[in-house]
Order: structure tokens, then sequence, then C-alpha cells
């Protein structure tokens, strides 16, 4: 693998990545206005909306970076190695 194919995997990913979490966050006012009782219905004592975006967005944003990191560490270290 070249250095250019490599930026090229990341650039996908990345972009891929940002996709999934953009959908996901622009999401909660379209289910807001579309499904209102669902999103104020409480889930342990929460409003789902709050659960959402304060614990369910903070999460997969974790998630998102972990994916990211981990394989960008495994396509540089495939770089290195040759």
């Amino acid at each position: 693998m070249t250095y250019e194919q490599m930026q090229a995997k990341q650039l996908k990913l990345s972009v891929l990545l940002a996709a999934i979490f953009l959908v996901s966050m622009f999401s909660v006012p379209f289910l807001n206005k579309t499904m209102t009782e669902a999103m104020i219905a409480p889930v342990l004592g929460i409003p789902f909306v709050w659960l959402f975006v304060g614990i369910l967005l903070h999460i997969e944003f974790w998630i998102i970076a972990v994916v990211y990191t981990t394989l960008s560490n495994r396509w540089e270290g495939e770089l290195a190695d040759e």
C-alpha cells in the first residue's frame, strides 16, 4: 500500500463515519417533529430525547473515534511494514 492509498482509505472512512454521525444527529429534530410523544416518553426517568442526545450520541461519537483510530493505526502499520 502506498501513502496515497492509505490517505484515500482514511478519507473514505472519515466521510463515512461523519455521514453516520451527522445523520443520527440531524435525525433528532425530525424525530421530535414526527414522533413527539415517543421522544418525550420517559426512559429511566429521563425524556427519551435527552437520553438520545445526551448519552447515545456521546457513546456513538466515542465508538466512531475508536473505529477510526483503530483502522487508521492498522493501515499506518501496514504502510510502515512495507
